[in-house]
């Protein structure tokens, strides 16, 4: 029997996100709602106060998270998310896709 594992997914590490272990808990608390409405506002507030290569950084670790995760089950996308550090759960795909949007249009 042949066991290849190059097809099965690689196991999640926190510590290939160092950008996102930084922002997730900082800007995505347990009390981001209050602070700034919504999950989009808070990555907006990183970004108005980032610097350009922090912003790059995050961009990056964010576009291999998306891709690490895209063919996962969704709990697992959201439970990588809590093990980052953050305290927001999306329900679905588009809060995700929404992020993606605004860190695309961003200048670092």
């Amino acid at each position: 029997m042949n066991c290849d594992s190059s097809h099965s997914p690689s196991p999640f590490d926190p510590a290939d996100y160092p950008a996102l272990r930084e922002m997730l808990p900082a800007y995505l608390h347990q009390d981001f709602a209050d602070e700034y409405g919504s999950a989009e506002e808070a990555f907006q507030g990183f970004l108005l106060e980032a610097g350009g290569d922090e912003i790059l950084q995050l961009r990056e670790d964010w576009q291999r998270f998306r891709k690490a995760l895209a063919l996962r089950p969704w709990n697992e996308t959201q439970a990588a998310l809590r093990r980052l550090g953050s305290a927001w759960t999306p329900q679905n795909e588009s809060e995700l896709r929404r992020l993606d949007e605004i860190l695309a249009r961003t200048q670092a």
